[in-house]
């Protein structure tokens, strides 16, 4: 029971949410001593900082230990095809999000020396540091998001039925009958009854009367 609690997935699972919730605390202690000069409230939020991204490695770590269970089949059941590239998305969003998460700690380190004996260049630093984890944050949802549609299908988007396109309307014969006209008929212009040339008649010739005595 214990051993299957401490599996690397198991561990990677306990562990990954800590860059988005871990630093989304501990930017507010920063935040405070920045706005009121505290300087307590400042180192506190700074050391918090430098915990939360201290866990990058172990994240990373465990992680690439999981992929590999997966790949030797130990892991059972296996993934389907959409869940193996949900998996590679999600090492790819992975690899572009640890070294900002680690610069944001390198400047919390910077920051944290600063204000032994400069506190107001700290404050300064300081507020990289806020942007950097707001950054940082983001960066981590946009990978924890793949992460889930490794097992998790409610988080798969629902694929839409692609439309079945119409068949094309074929060509079918009229069914009316039309009348077949030669083209010697189309030529030959229709003339009306009206318009029938009567034929001249010929003069016709009336015998001359003779008056007889």
């Amino acid at each position: 029971m214990i051993q299957t609690l401490f599996t690397p997935a198991h561990l990677h699972l306990a562990i990954n949410h800590v860059p988005i919730i871990g630093l989304a605390v501990a930017c507010l202690p920063v935040l405070l001593g920045i706005l009121f000069h505290s300087r307590g409230a400042l180192a506190s939020g700074l050391v918090a900082v430098l915990l939360c991204v201290g866990t990058m490695p172990a994240i990373m770590e465990t992680g690439e230990a999981a992929q590999e269970s997966f790949a030797d089949g130990s892991i059972d059941p296996g993934m389907d095809a959409v869940g193996k590239a949900a998996f590679r998305e999600h090492s790819h969003r992975a690899k572009v999000t640890a070294p900002l998460v680690y610069a944001v700690g390198i400047l919390a380190l910077l920051a944290l020396l600063t204000l032994i004996k400069f506190p107001r260049q700290a404050a300064w630093i300081g507020w990289g540091v806020l942007l950097g984890s707001a950054i940082s944050i983001s960066l981590s949802v946009w990978t924890a998001e793949a992460g889930g549609r490794i097992r998790h299908t409610e988080f798969r988007p629902i694929e839409q039925p692609s439309p079945t396109p119409e068949p094309a309307p074929s060509a079918m014969p009229s069914t009316t009958p039309q009348a077949i006209v030669s083209p010697s008929a189309l030529a030959t212009p229709l003339s009306s009854p009206s318009a029938t040339p009567v034929p001249e008649s010929s003069p016709i010739a009336i015998p001359a009367t003779t008056n007889t005595p």
